[in-house]
Parts: C-alpha cells; sequence; structure tokens
C-alpha cells in the first residue's frame, strides 16, 4: 500500500466545465484537487487564506477575467515561492506562452494536453 500523501493542486480556469474536467481527470491519476477558482483573485485569495497548507502544484489558465494567469503567476511566484506552477491555454500566442512562462510558471500545456500534464504531475509524484 502506498503511503505517500497525493500531489495536492490548485486550479484557475474562469470555464466551469474545465473545473469538472479537472477533478475527474485529477482523481484518476491519483491527484487531489484541493480547490478550484473562477479566476486568479479568488486563487490567491484562497492561497493566503490557507498558506499553513499550501499545494504543491497550481495550474493556470492563460485567460481569466479580474486577474489572468500571467499576473496570477507572478503573484504566486512571489508570495509562495515552493508553490509549483503550470500554465494550462487554449491560446496558441508564442509571446502570451513566454510571458507567462517568464512569469514563473514551468512549463505551458494546451487544454488539450491537459491529461498529459496530468500524467506527468502523477509519475513526479510516485517518484517522491
Amino acid at each position: 500500500m502506498d503511503t505517500k500523501s497525493k500531489c495536492k493542486i490548485v486550479y484557475a480556469d474562469d470555464a466551469m466545465i474545465h473545473h469538472v474536467m479537472m477533478k475527474a481527470m485529477a482523481q484518476s491519476h491519483s491527484l487531489e484537487l484541493i480547490y478550484c477558482a473562477a479566476n486568479g483573485k479568488d486563487l490567491i485569495d484562497y492561497l493566503v487564506e490557507h498558506d499553513k497548507s499550501l499545494p504543491e502544484v497550481c495550474i493556470l489558465d492563460l485567460h481569466m477575467p479580474i486577474l489572468n494567469g500571467i499576473e496570477t503567476a507572478k503573484i504566486v511566484r512571489d508570495k509562495f515561492p515552493s508553490i509549483r506552477i503550470f500554465g494550462l491555454t487554449s491560446s496558441s500566442e508564442e509571446s502570451e506562452r513566454i510571458e507567462m512562462l517568464e512569469g514563473g510558471a514551468e512549463q505551458i500545456f494546451s487544454k488539450e494536453e491537459m491529461t498529459a500534464l496530468l500524467q506527468q504531475l502523477s509519475k513526479k509524484n510516485k517518484k517522491a
């Protein structure tokens, strides 16, 4: 029996259907999705409120209202440097992807690659 705890993830995306998909897919990859936010501000507020039990990973949609993924990544990187940041987007705009990487994201995945991202996180969690 594996006694290691599941990798804890927070996710921000303004499309609620992606919250449903992420919840189901995270569970199937033995990852624990602890919070879904509709925008970056809600996600930052959650992290500030729960700073004693931070997640290991933050997955951010690039385009969100109020606070987009690029700005959110910068804040997470500065305030919570222990959290790994990944981008998830339907945008094919290379300049936006570069800006998000510069903002602190380790890697950017297209929305169609959501499964690949979760598989990558699941494999790293098993090695830990």
